[in-house]
This record gives structure tokens, sequence and C-alpha cells, in this order.
């Protein structure tokens, strides 16, 4: 199976307290040039939601962050981290061939450990574009057990610097199908991250370009993230949801597919009504797939309801292995856990109440909403997520599972 996933890469530093109390300690006691996001962090998570904000410029103070959290008593670790990076590296530990297509720097990934950065470096990264100029970091607050805010120190993930590399994007793929043929998957994903600070007329106009240029180029499934949207304006709201009704499969979690159904003007109540709002009102999706902690849901005119089952089976299990390993499964480790039915108890509620309410079908789209597994311990919730993504979208391409 060939994957082609972008479009950009960072370290993230987990900063882990070892309970809420130290969390609140924390944002008590800090008094230093980001104390309001670290007390707006400490706020998110005691609610049980997470967040993310664009620091860029604030590298040095980010550091100074790190080591008072530190001196606090919190757990600090450096991992790969960015939407694609994370997705190449888990469909790479699938044993899935993967491009990596957008921007890295080749010498704060070899700073990484090991078990961090093998499966990301052991994919194509001839394609990419590797600067040594920028070292983005994104620093993860959390606490054990808890959702995580992300201080995002973005300068060379940003379009500012990747806008000429994205222009370029359909050439870059004719030379992956040169080298390996059609992808069976192309995941283009963290256009959230790109435009952090800020989308335009003329970015929008440049993602619509280069996406039809891609379709010229290939035919291949294109699916993306919707990623959080309460940091954005209504106008740039509104051009980001433009992008993601350019993909045939668009992944959101619950919060998200709230987000993008109002923008598109729907008065959805719920989460799969919402759905259904976003399908008929998009350019191309065929496929929304929701996906949290408690439950999983796809909607879709493509694919049928076991290979869906299947898929969200694959990605419930990827995801609650990262939460469980604070790593990418294996194929055969993803076998091995989901013999292992301890399911959501809220999960389980959510799929009774879809099949009461809807049934199998929302017009004439498929419904599937199956439940997630409970974790039976905990590193991080930090790439679950996007370890669900590639399980999800492995098995949509025709992975074995």
């Amino acid at each position: 199976m060939m994957i082609v996933v972008g479009l950009e890469s960072c370290v993230d530093v987990w900063v882990t307290f070892p309970n809420l109390n130290g969390f609140e300690g924390f944002a008590r006691e800090y008094d230093g040039p980001l104390t309001s996001h670290v007390k707006d962090a400490y706020s998110a998570v005691r609610e049980g939601v997470g967040g993310e904000v664009p620091i860029d410029g604030k590298a040095n103070e980010a550091r100074e962050l790190i080591e008072a959290a530190s001196d606090r008593g919190a757990k600090v670790k450096q991992a790969l981290g960015g939407n694609g990076a994370q997705e190449t590296a888990a469909f790479k530990a699938l044993g899935s061939d993967v491009a990596f297509i957008g921007g890295f720097s080749p010498s704060q990934v070899t700073q990484l450990p090991s078990k961090s950065r093998e499966f990301f470096e052991g994919a194509d990264l001839s394609f990419a574009y590797s600067s040594g100029e920028y070292r983005p970091i994104s620093v993860i607050l959390q606490a054990r057990g808890t959702n995580r805010y992300i201080l995002c120190e973005g300068q060379g993930r940003r379009i500012e610097q990747l806008r000429p590399y994205v222009r370029k994007l359909p050439e870059v793929i004719g030379r992956v199908l040169d080298r390996y043929g059609k992808p069976d998957m192309m995941n283009l994903v963290g256009w959230h991250v790109l435009f952090a600070n800020g989308i335009s007329d003329r970015d929008l106009r440049l993602v619509k370009k280069v996406i039809r240029e891609i379709r010229g180029v290939v035919d291949s499934p294109l699916f993306t993230d919707a990623g959080g949207l309460g940091a954005f304006g209504e106008g740039e709201k509104h051009r980001l949801c433009q992008i993601y009704s350019l993909f045939d499969i668009l992944s959101v979690n619950e919060d998200e597919v709230m987000e993008v159904s109002r923008t598109l003007g729907s008065e959805a109540e719920d989460e799969f009504r919402a759905m259904h709002d976003i399908l008929e009102s998009s350019e191309k999706p065929s496929t929304i797939w929701l996906h949290s902690t408690d439950y999983q849901a796809s909607l879709s005119t493509q694919y049928g309801r076991e290979l869906l089952e299947r898929a969200q089976t694959a990605a419930a299990t990827a995801g609650v292995h990262r939460v469980e390993n604070g790593a990418y499964p294996t194929i055969e480790e993803l076998r091995g856990r989901v013999r292992v039915e301890n399911y959501s108890e809220e999960g389980l509620k959510v799929v009774e109440r879809a099949e009461r309410e809807y049934g199998s079908k929302i017009g004439s789209a498929e419904l599937v909403v199956t439940p997630c597994y409970k974790a039976r311990s905990f590193k991080s919730t930090v790439g679950a997520g996007d370890t669900a993504a590639a399980a999800y979208a492995y098995v949509i391409a025709g992975g074995e599972f």
C-alpha cells in the first residue's frame, strides 16, 4: 500500500504535571511572558477540553516556560509532532509505503529519541521541503489523565514559509507517481496549522488551485482533518471550511463537527445531523468521519457499512494504543488490542441514541456509529487523533485489518 502524507511537522514537548492540582499550582505561580496562555491552558484542561494557540517568535519564552514547569514537578518529554508527520509515522508503523510531502527540519528530527522518530525516518522524505532555518516546537501542557493544551511556536510550519512549496505540490506529487505509481490515499492535513496566523482570499485561491491541479494529476482519494476553528475570525472560518470541502474524506472531532456545520450555516442540534449538513453543503466530501474519546461515527455516500465499521474499529484500537503506550501501533499490535473489548459506557449510550434516532442512514448516506475502547493506562492523548486517522484511512484505502 502506498500513502502520500503532508503537510507539516514539528517537535512536541510534552509538559505533564502529576495531577490537575499540580497544573493549577503552576498556573497560579508562573509569572512569565506566556502567563495568560498558561492560565487559559489550565482552565481549558480543567473543563475537559483542549486547545491550541500560536506563539510564533516566542521560542525562547517557551523554553523558559518548559524549564519553570520542570522545576515545579512536571515531566518533560520530546516527541515527533505535527499532524502530517505523526500520520506519516503511524502509516509507516502499519506497514505502508509512505512519502511525506511537507516541511520538516532534519537536524531537529535527528535529535529526537530514536523511538519517537524511527517510523517517520523510515518514510520517503526525499520529496519534502527540508529547512535548517526553522525549528518549530509545540509545548503540550497537560496533567496525567487530562486533555492537552498546545502552545505552538510554528515558524517553519506556516504558509509564510511554505507558500512556494505548497504552490508546487502538484509537481511534487507527479514525481511521487513517477517513483511509486498511484497512491492508495493522500492525506493532506494540518491546514489550520499552516494558516494559524490568518487565512486570506489569496491563500484560499492558492489552495483551491493546488487541489484542482492535484486532482488533474491523480484521482486517489483525498483525506483531510478540520482542526480547531475557535481561534479564527468568521471570515477565516469560512475560508478554512471551503478548503475542507475540497476533500473526499473530512475528519472532525465532536467540537469541530459543530463548528464546521455552524460555519456552513447549519442549525443542527446534534453531531449526526451536523455531519449530514456538512456533507450536503460541501463541494466534494463523500465521507465525514467523527472521532471522539468515547465513540466514532462515519456518514458516507461512498463506502459501505462493513468497511466503515472495520475502519472505525482500527481507528479506535490505534487511538487507545497511542493513549496507553505513547507509541505508534503495528498492525499486529492492533489485532491483539482489538480482542480486549472494554468499551466506553458513554460510547455505547451514543450508539444506542444514534440507532434510535437515525437508524442506519441519514438520507442516502450510510451512518455507522461504534464505541471506542477505555484506556487501561495513560501516557497522553497527544497524537491519538492522528494515529487513529492513519488507521482509519489505512483500512478505507484497502489495508488488511
